[in-house]
């Protein structure tokens, strides 16, 4: 029977205290927490079965490679996709460069890729990369007064040149979503173009089918999703996967190699140059089945009713801004409160046992598209409680009263996704 919400007992890491108070964990857009199953498991797998894959036929090697390649059965089925469309990356970084390696044959200076001003900085570095190095034309679609993409502007930039379109599913600064399907009908009616989803915030909370969303590929990361680190997939359809050439090379890639030649394999392991993320892959699948386990679009409102919740206590703060304006947001949401910095804020938050993010949040230009530098995000889970918000809302008026007196201050340099000035 499916469960609406995470328990929290199931997540070791929220029963911990920082500085001396229970733990209010609202950074879950950078990383959510290992679920106690997903713990057991990789514990289990690395006590007993931990040995390479696909190069030995002895029990622990054979072993490792069914685990392996059930995850990416899991994986696949839990993005709406298929086995054989599933490259294991280390997370949508990697996805991303591996994506803009494969494409680069396609463009030339007489060719373009559009983007939009809401991505992270990983779905906006590769392709300006690309650009330098092909001499491309690279086009970015505004966002409108509200911080939510100009539909409008970014069909207008979408032509016969254009050979590869690049979109966030949900952003990581606003949880504001775009519509994929409706961006990637319209990439596909104008230009023969290789449609690609950063779907890092939006496989976590919003219901994806890579089919419904009419995209040619697909990346996401693990630990978003309480996998550990250094696990990911990049989805590719497969009429477009078989026409591509792995972005790098090596053992497992191949099936022969002689002096002067090399048979590449022809499924999916092409892609996976060396020794893949095993345990990362095993981790990730015990996180699927873990989120399947749950009546999803259960928790998926739950998560919007609390940002929700959020937004109208903000109202109540002195000062303080939401970043963008929708109806509907869902994961997170970022604020800037004008008493003192996002460094400040966080770090007095944190004081008092509610960790948050702040910064740019690797998106410097939606924040210079929103009028702002930097700002607090806080980003839910399904296991997120009414009164983690409240405690967070609580938590804001009380730092409030310290910097209208003057009290801490800190310097960011050494924290990514800061200015690099005082705080």
């Amino acid at each position: 029977m499916s469960r609406d919400a995470f328990a929290r007992g199931d997540f070791p890491l929220l029963a911990r205290t920082v500085n001396g108070r229970p733990l209010v964990y609202l950074d879950n857009a950078a990383t959510l927490p290992m679920p106690r199953l997903v713990l057991d498991e990789l514990c289990a797998f690395r006590s007993n079965s931990y040995a390479n894959i696909h190069r030995g036929v002895h029990t622990l090697s054979e072993e490792s490679s069914q685990r392996y390649d059930e995850a990416r059965r899991i994986a696949a089925e839990f993005i709406g996709g298929s086995e054989p469309e599933l490259v294991f990356t280390s997370g949508t970084t990697d996805s991303l460069n591996k994506a803009a390696a494969m494409l680069a044959p396609r463009l030339d200076k007489r060719s373009n890729v559009v983007i939009t001003a809401m991505e992270h900085h990983s779905n906006i570095l590769v392709w300006r990369s690309l650009a330098r190095r092909t001499g491309c034309d690279l086009r970015v679609a505004p966002v409108d007064g509200a911080g939510a993409l100009d539909t409008g502007a970014f069909r207008a930039l979408v032509d016969e040149g254009t050979k590869i379109v690049a979109f966030t599913q949900l952003s990581n600064v606003t949880g504001i979503a775009n519509d994929c399907a409706l961006l990637s009908g319209i990439a596909h009616e104008r230009s023969d173009a290789v449609v690609v989803v950063d779907g890092a915030q939006g496989v976590v909370h919003l219901p994806t089918d890579v089919s419904a969303l009419g995209c040619d590929m697909y990346a996401f990361s693990g630990h978003k999703l309480g996998a550990p680190t250094g696990i990911g997939g990049l989805w590719v359809r497969g009429p477009l996967l078989d026409t591509l050439e792995p972005a790098s090379f090596g053992g497992g890639t191949v099936w022969e190699v002689t002096s002067d030649r090399a048979v590449l394999s022809d499924g999916v392991e092409r892609f996976e140059a060396g020794t893949p993320p095993i345990d990362g892959a095993v981790g990730l699948a015990s996180a699927m089945r873990y989120w399947r386990a749950h009546d999803l679009d259960a928790c998926r409102l739950h998560e919007r009713q609390l940002i929700d919740r959020l937004e109208a206590g903000l109202a109540n703060i002195e000062g303080a801004q939401v970043l963008g304006r929708a109806p509907e947001r869902t994961g997170c949401l970022s604020f800037s409160v004008d008493v003192a910095s996002p460094f400040d804020w966080a770090k007095l938050l944190d004081g008092l046992g509610v960790a948050v993010r702040s910064g740019h949040h690797c998106a410097q230009p939606y924040l210079e598209a929103l009028g702002c530098a930097g700002a607090v995000r806080a980003s839910v889970a399904p296991f997120t409680s009414e009164d983690d918000i409240d405690r967070l809302l609580e938590a804001l008026a009380k730092a409030s009263l310290v910097l209208k007196g003057g009290g801490v201050r800190g310097r960011a340099r050494n924290r990514r996704g800061h200015p690099g000035r005082p705080a």
